[in-house]
């Protein structure tokens, strides 16, 4: 009787995997998971791997065994690049073209496009419109804009921090208060997500994650020992650190010297020997933060990563690193109190301008420019499964637009016509899937457009204009470079070449129509183009402190 009973529990207990399999209910799924990972003002040259001076294992072991992009480019400033990511779209599209924007005017998020198909998870900075919770996202934690480091000892940044769409209090914290630091509880409550919607679920469904981490962003702040760690890196000064950096970048084969000059020091800003005691003091504290910050972005990627080697997730993850914008010259020099130590919890140390030159190495400009200072980013895609040669360093040119489309891909998923009731634009972006796979390289064309700046690259082909009201401006005429043999826009070629000028100005004409018209189910009488021009008014003067990005 015992022997019958045993049989018959056993194919129960058969028939209904048999059955649970069959429906997909508890099978784990086969499908990858996907992470975006996004650094806030991060410099072109910070990481290890592409010659920075902050230790970056974790992000460097992805690139030795991944795929990275050397020819990579954003929007220049947070919003409009976040906005880019997250559509597959121009920043014009959605309105972004400084602040938030509207990703429902005629665009979807990725994760309106995957959810039901995947947990949708979010950590940190988001600056979008509207809110994650009403784009697709199941999970959230973070905060929208400010750059809150230490536990905020200002309660209107505390009130912005969030947890599933409720505001985030001491209650909620993951470590004591006075060990609270922005990035650690990143990751925390990114693992906890994974947990609790994958893990703890059976793995039926794949994750995608969104973690947008707000380091290095100013204010310098970050632990103690890791400052530390750094102030005897940049006690020779600012010069001596950029030179030494482009020296590293050559001989580890990022950039081609004879095609990749150290661009010129910009007149306005201080060499080292100029500086003052005190300005010099400041300087190599700055810089030692922020290789600092850089540093613990990379230990906390090091920390989910372990957590998702740990529970078999990591194999069947689809990675993408990249930056928002080159390192930011915001802010002006300010002597620093007394009785303060740079990087502690309310002090707002920043490298300006001449750190920024430091991070950007060896390109001109920085963020809130079109020159590829401020454009370029490294990035980085991990995926086992995906890629055709790890170690691949490639010049294939793409755009944060591209995020969208290869993320669909990876995920099997189509990009649909119409959501929500809503017709969509189509993808500015295109997948780098059979790049990634080792496709050949093949020629792209990308336009921007952002504030004083207007820019397209077609090939190896850059065309960027300064309008009639910026400070380098020629009357907003177009300058030209040819970046297979001047990445770092030291000369201009415009005089020399004025039919190619001439050819990809009037593409970046017809683009910019393109991009400011009415978004498809657009009410009547309210256009895009009214409200980003409105936008952009307001744009010219300076955001107030809670604003800025």
């Amino acid at each position: 009787m015992l022997i019958r009973r045993k049989t018959i529990c056993s194919l129960i207990t058969l028939t209904l995997s048999l059955a649970l399999s069959a429906s997909g209910v508890s099978k784990p799924t086969d499908k990858p998971n996907i992470l975006v990972i996004l650094a806030d003002d991060m410099g072109y040259s910070d990481i290890g791997c592409m010659g920075g001076d902050a230790e970056t294992p974790h992000l460097d072991a992805l690139a030795k065994n991944g795929v990275l992009f050397t020819h990579f480019y954003n929007n220049a400033k947070c919003a409009p690049s976040r906005a880019s990511l997250m559509s597959g779209q121009s920043p014009q599209r959605t309105g972004a073209t400084h602040g938030a924007g509207d990703i429902t005017r005629g665009g979807m998020t990725i994760a309106q496009a995957l959810k039901g198909t995947y947990a949708t998870l979010m950590v940190d900075k988001w600056h979008i419109k509207p809110e994650p919770l009403e784009l697709g996202f199941q999970r959230n934690f973070g905060i929208g804009l400010s750059a809150v480091h230490w536990w905020p000892i200002n309660p209107k940044d505390a009130a912005k921090m969030q947890i599933d769409g409720r505001p985030y209090t001491e209650k909620d914290m993951v470590v004591p208060v006075d060990e609270w630091f922005l990035p650690v509880e990143d990751t925390n409550y990114a693992i906890k997500f994974i947990q609790e919607e994958v893990i703890d679920k059976g793995k039926t469904k794949p994750f995608f994650m969104y973690y947008a981490s707000h380091l290095p962003h100013w204010p310098a702040q970050a632990p103690r020992a890791d400052i530390e760690r750094y102030l005897e890196v940049f006690k020779e000064g600012t010069d001596v650190a950029r030179q030494r950096r482009y020296d590293r970048m050559v001989q580890i084969g990022i950039i081609d010297p004879k095609t990749t000059p150290l661009s010129p020091l910009d007149s306005k800003l201080k060499r080292w020997s100029d500086m003052g005691k005190e300005e010099k003091s400041y300087y190599q504290q700055t810089l030692a933060i922020h290789a600092a910050m850089v540093h613990c972005l990379d230990r906390e990627v090091g920390r989910l990563i372990d957590y998702l080697k740990k529970n078999d997730l990591f194999d069947n993850t689809a990675i993408f690193f990249l930056s928002d914008n080159g390192a930011s010259a915001e802010g002006s020099y300010k002597p620093f109190p007394a009785g303060q130590r740079l990087g502690d919890r309310g002090t707002d140390g920043r490298i300006l301008d001449e750190g920024a030159a430091v991070s950007n190495t060896p390109m001109r400009g920085n963020k809130s420019t079109l020159f590829e200072g401020g454009i370029g980013t490294p990035m980085i895609f991990h995926w086992p499964q995906g890629i055709g040669k790890p170690g691949t360093k490639t010049q294939q040119v793409g755009h944060l637009t591209d995020i969208f489309p290869t993320a669909l891909e990876v995920a099997g998923v189509k990009y649909p016509s119409e959501y929500d009731g809503r017709k969509l634009n189509p993808l500015d972006g295109q997948s780098l899937l059979p790049q990634l796979k080792g496709g050949p390289v093949v020629d792209r064309t990308i336009f921007w457009d952002y504030e004083k700046f207007s820019a397209v690259r077609q090939g190896n082909w850059k065309a960027l204009r300064l309008s009639a009201k910026g400070k380098n401006s020629s009357a907003g005429s177009w300058q030209l470079y040819d970046l297979s043999k001047d990445r770092s826009e030291n000369k201009d070629v415009a005089k020399d070449n004025p039919e190619v000028l001439k050819s990809i100005t009037q593409k970046w004409s017809k683009w910019y129509e393109d991009v400011s018209a009415e978004p498809p189910g657009q009410p009547e009488g309210k256009s895009k183009k009214d409200k980003s021009d409105k936008k952009d008014k307001k744009s010219k003067s300076a955001p107030a402190p809670d604003e800025e990005e």
